[in-house]
């Protein structure tokens, strides 16, 4: 195994599993954030020695993830299915029934968001970066990720909303 070859697969075992799950947050689904991140891992190796003396390389590949992620590299139908299932492999057995409801109605309102908008909300809210770091990952500029996130987090408190109100309406009436 040569050096480029060692530093590269060093990076993949001490970064893969953060950078799976931020796929994982991205996509909705581990399978495809599997092959998302598999597919990136396979272009940033063949560009690893470049990648690598620029400095922060797992910054590189997250933004390579965003990007593919965007691109929609998978196909919208595949990626509202696996929002559907978002964490439903990790949930325990015995989850509370008021933490599986929340849980799913989240998981359907953030699947009625535009992909920018769930992005912006896995980068700030999920992975903690501000909103500089948020831009520089996207590609956007700082007024496109507050115009985002804000447009997403009223989009997540109504479509919450209406869920709750659904749910305490009696029955035979409806909205």
């Amino acid at each position: 195994m040569d050096e480029v070859e060692a530093d590269f697969t060093r990076f993949v075992r001490e970064r893969g599993a953060g950078l799976l799950r931020f796929a994982t947050a991205l996509t909705g689904d581990r399978h495809q954030a599997e092959d998302l991140l598999q597919a990136v891992l396979e272009r940033t190796y063949s560009r690893w020695t470049k990648i690598s003396r620029r400095g922060d390389p797992e910054w590189y590949v997250r933004r390579s993830i965003v990007n593919a992620a965007k691109d929609g590299w998978r196909g919208e139908s595949r990626k509202n299915a696996a929002l559907e299932r978002l964490g439903a492999e990790d949930e325990a057995v015995c989850l509370p029934f008021d933490d599986y409801v929340m849980r799913d109605a989240l998981r359907r309102a953030l699947r009625g968001l535009a992909p920018g908008q769930r992005t912006v909300v896995v980068l700030r809210y999920w992975e903690g970066l501000s909103e500089a770091e948020a831009a520089a990952l996207m590609g956007v500029s700082v007024g496109t990720v507050k115009s985002q996130t804000h447009r997403a987090m009223k989009a997540l408190r109504i479509s919450l909303e209406l869920k709750d109100e659904a749910a305490v309406e009696p029955a035979g009436r409806s909205l």
